[in-house]
């Protein structure tokens, strides 16, 4: 997916990303510390790169957090 062609934001919020994949807020304060997770961390707040989660996602298929 091309998100330069959409009108997405590039980033998104942990809320944004919990509600988006339909996961629990601590499940996702969890994934985004993980590993390689694509995420940003500005002082207290973390930007989540939008066009990289599901490539994330794909590469954690089996795993179990």
């Amino acid at each position: 997916m091309n998100y330069n062609d959409l009108n997405i934001k590039k980033t998104m919020s942990v809320k944004e990303f919990s509600t988006e994949y339909g996961i629990g807020l601590n499940k996702a304060y969890e994934l985004i510390n993980s590993t390689n997770f694509p995420v940003i961390r500005c002082g207290k707040k973390y930007v989540i790169i939008r066009s990289k989660v599901d490539d994330w996602m794909f590469n954690q298929a089996g795993k179990c957090f």
